[in-house]
């Protein structure tokens, strides 16, 4: 049995039963594995022993299932940038009239709220009432930001969080009083109580399709209430922001891939790998480089999992940049932790702001040269990342190599990047050719002694979407 106990992120004590949040985050690991053998075998396991046997070739291990060695190493992941990638590539964002501090939109973009982090469709209860419940849908980088102005419309406060919204629906779930303290604190509304955000009725989505599904059960925490979004910011919104997601990425992440000729994916190009796994959005800034740090351990001979406490974290601050009206660089000390540890490089809620004793507010600084204006210019100032735990194979080799599930186009004229089967769309075109298509391939199993750049033998696979 293992002695693995998850914690909760950056160290919070948020539970009084700690145990609650360990049983949610087991339950995490545990599906990945679950999902990795069916891809292994692409098939269900016969029985338990079949599963255990598979799942003792992977490279991601669950690490409250398994006991792990004395010599691991837990390193960081490169830090990514904190502005979504995804405005970027799309821009220039006609709507936004010129502004020279944002001549493409790209700010204003990233701070409208709506929700297409969903697909077309709409917000429904168990009555089929109609809901609206918008979320920072574009800021999708495990990073979101709200602004507090003064009367003249300049930037006094500026508040980043890192946190998942499903920490709160579980915390929720055994503690709402909890949970209405931190929302009473971070949002300055005293008023709110428990039943403000709850789903009473559900939550469920109704895509053009007319196909439902549920996202919150009935009288569950509502982790798209509008508390969230105004007049605070207690939590991410965005529907890609989960911890949930995170463990996923970088869970499936880890097998081995084969392109077409059956050479082996090297995984040197992230959006290549994660076009193939299917894991992701490959436009993104995070998970790309997720599934690439995740995917090396794979392909070297590493065993790993996501290190304790699980969690996605703000890392740096390029505080330098950030200048006062005399040109000197604002304080580091202006920029506080909230929730989390920044010795450590685990922020979960950073805030700025000017000190009361002094004559000016963050709407008179500069970023570049030009004054603050928008939130996703401090933004460009951060850094996420996230830590993995990594150890050597005894045995060696890769473990299982699958077939890529996908590959993707690319919209002609921009580097927008759509998932594919292969075939693309009129005005798009193929962005990696060789990760899927060819003649049908039989399913095999491949063991666990395969060396690392060896040629694989076919297997079949499963593909994962992401919700």
């Amino acid at each position: 049995m293992s002695t693995w106990k998850f914690s909760a992120p950056g160290g919070l004590t948020d539970f009084t039963d700690p145990e609650r949040w360990h049983e949610a985050m087991a339950k995490e690991a545990k599906d990945i594995v679950e999902f990795l053998v069916v891809t292994a075998l692409g098939r269900l396991p016969e029985n338990e022993e079949e599963f255990r046997q598979v799942a003792a070739t992977l490279a991601y291990i669950n690490p409250a299932d398994s006991e792990l060695p004395a010599e691991t190493e837990t390193l960081p992941l490169p830090p990514w940038g904190a502005f979504p990638r995804a405005v970027t590539v799309k821009a220039p964002w006609p709507s936004f009239a010129a502004d020279p501090i944002d001549p493409d939109g790209s700010y204003r973009a990233a701070d409208q709220l709506g929700a297409e982090d969903f697909r077309l469709g709409v917000f429904i209860d168990r009555n089929d009432n109609l809901l609206h419940l918008p979320s920072r849908h574009r800021q999708d980088e495990y990073c979101e930001w709200v602004l507090r102005r003064n009367r003249d419309g300049r930037i006094r406060k500026a508040i980043f969080v890192a946190e998942g919204y499903d920490y709160f629906s579980k915390l929720y779930e055994v503690d709402e009083q909890r949970v209405v303290e931190i929302y009473r604190d971070f949002t300055e509304t005293n008023t709110i109580n428990a039943d403000d955000l709850r789903a009473p009725n559900g939550v469920y989505f109704r895509d053009n399709r007319g196909q439902t599904s549920e996202q919150v059960k009935p009288g569950a925490f509502n982790n798209r209430n509008r508390f969230n979004i105004s007049p605070g910011i207690v939590h991410l919104s965005h529907r890609a922001n989960s911890l949930g997601a995170e463990v996923n990425l970088a869970g499936v992440s880890g097998i081995a891939r084969k392109l077409v000729s059956g050479e082996l994916l090297d995984g040197v190009d992230p959006q290549r790998l994660l076009c193939c796994a299917q894991g992701g959005d490959p436009n993104r800034n995070s998970d790309p480089l997720i599934a690439k740090v995740a995917y090396a351990q794979v392909i070297a001979g590493k065993h790993y999992t996501l290190a304790n406490p699980v969690g996605l974290y703000i890392a740096g601050i390029a505080h330098e940049q950030l200048l006062l009206p005399n040109g000197q660089p604002a304080p580091l000390e202006w920029w506080r932790t909230v929730r989390g540890t920044s010795a450590d490089g685990r922020i979960l809620r950073l805030e700025l702001e000017v000190p009361a004793n002094e004559n000016i507010v963050l709407g008179d600084l500069t970023i570049g040269g030009v004054e603050l204006k928008y939130g996703g210019q401090l933004a460009d100032l951060l850094t996420v990342h996230l830590f993995v735990t990594r150890w050597d194979r005894e045995e060696g080799g890769t473990g299982p190599v699958v077939a890529c599930d996908a590959t993707c186009c690319v919209k002609d004229g921009t580097e927008i990047l759509v998932l594919s089967d292969g075939d693309c769309e009129a005005g798009s075109s193929l962005k990696f050719p060789g990760l899927v298509g060819g003649a049908e391939i039989a399913p095999a199993f491949v063991a666990s002694t395969v060396a690392a750049g060896q040629a694989a033998k076919p297997v079949a696979s499963m593909a994962r979407r992401l919700p």
